[in-house]
């Protein structure tokens, strides 16, 4: 019996200190924010912050809001940039963002408005997006450039991503059929902003050339 009760209590010693191993010493607000994390890495729907991949589950009540929402923020930063960039090889990506968003926007306003789909283009920007253009409206002038095209590269990696998901995966066959196209235009895009932001993205590609 002495034995039993010598092993009970070491066991009761012995848990408490296995506990503290399992935590390794992490408040219960970093273990809600690591399930969080872990949740957040299973999900294979939507993310806030755009899609992951070019093949991610895009539902029609995700896609129309974002891609205006993108659109948006293209031409209102490339309308920016018309004005601050210094670069004319920016300046000349700023003038096409322009002109291909705002058909990118109206082909989605006039689907929006040719077929039943309830879902209302939004008005404004996210707090995201407007976050993003404050950025570039505080960039200083011998930054702009490398920010702006920095921002772009990202955006149309996002938006490749949302529209090829739709494209390939999204819920409503005519809409699918719009976001092919505009994936063709945002892809080629996309290709353009990498090879800026190579060039004007960062100081030492900057200084090289000469910017």
């Amino acid at each position: 019996m002495s034995v039993n009760r010598s092993l009970i209590c070491a066991a009761m010693v012995l848990a408490p200190l296995a506990a503290c191993n399992q935590t390794s010493g992490v408040s219960g607000q970093d273990e809600l924010a690591n399930g969080s994390a872990t949740v957040a890495r299973h999900y294979e729907g939507p993310k806030p912050e755009g899609v992951s991949s070019p093949n991610d589950a895009v539902t029609t009540t995700f896609y129309i809001p974002q891609a205006a929402i993108g659109d948006m923020y293209e031409i209102q930063s490339s309308e920016l940039a018309l004005v601050r960039a210094r670069a004319p090889e920016v300046k000349a990506f700023a003038r096409q963002m322009i002109e291909d968003h705002k058909k990118t926007s109206a082909a989605l306003r006039q689907f929006v408005a040719d077929n039943p789909v309830n879902i209302a283009i939004p008005k404004n920007m996210d707090a995201r997006r407007n976050a993003m253009l404050s950025n570039l409206k505080s960039a200083g002038d011998a930054e702009f450039d490398a920010q702006y095209i920095g921002q772009q590269a990202a955006a149309h990696q996002e938006a490749f991503n949302l529209h090829s998901s739709y494209a390939s995966r999204g819920d409503y066959a005519a809409l699918k059929t719009l976001a092919q196209s505009t994936a063709k235009i945002v892809g080629h895009h996309r290709e353009e902003a990498a090879a800026l932001d190579a060039r004007f993205g960062t100081p030492a590609n900057k200084a090289k050339s000469g910017t």
